[in-house]
């Protein structure tokens, strides 16, 4: 019997705090002079920059360390795209500044302490590429593939 309960709460146990509370922050990884992350708003033409895909974005108090989850709100990774987002769970969301630690390969790790982003707005995680490493080219968004294959409408027939 102990047994049986032991293995229930093993299934139970990871559906607690799955709820639709929490925020959600998206943002982009993109390669710069600076490493920096800074809130910004979507329409900021540095989103259009190319990203940089399977870097960790990580979101920890202002003192605060990664290591045995100490001061951690959050973690992701960017997808091929270099865009994320990242989950604050409810009621942890930090009003004081934090610091975003942005890592992994052909990147140095960046370190910035800022401010989340107001609603609307995304965070920017500004980093410095390694010498020799290139950006990988995202694969091809298959929306933009079925436009450019699509018949052209301003064809009139007659001229």
């Amino acid at each position: 019997m102990m047994f049986t309960m032991l293995i229930a709460s093993l299934f139970i146990l990871p559906l607690v705090g799955c709820g639709t509370g929490g925020t959600v922050i998206k943002g982009r990884v993109i390669a710069g002079p600076v490493g920096q992350s800074v809130g910004a708003a979507p329409r900021d033409e540095r989103f259009e920059a190319p990203g940089i895909p399977g870097v960790t974005i990580s979101i920890l108090s202002k003192a605060g360390s990664a290591s045995q989850g100490r001061g951690l709100y959050g973690s992701a990774v960017s997808d091929d795209f270099g865009n994320f987002e990242l989950s604050i769970p409810s009621g942890q969301y930090p009003r004081d500044a934090i610091q975003v630690r942005v890592q992994g390969d052909g990147i140095f790790t960046s370190r910035s302490q800022t401010f989340l982003p107001p609603d609307g707005d995304q965070l920017l995680c500004v980093v410095i590429t390694r010498p020799g490493y290139v950006i990988p080219a995202p694969p091809e968004d298959p929306k933009k593939k079925s436009e450019q294959m699509s018949p052209s409408r301003s064809s009139s027939g007659s001229e």
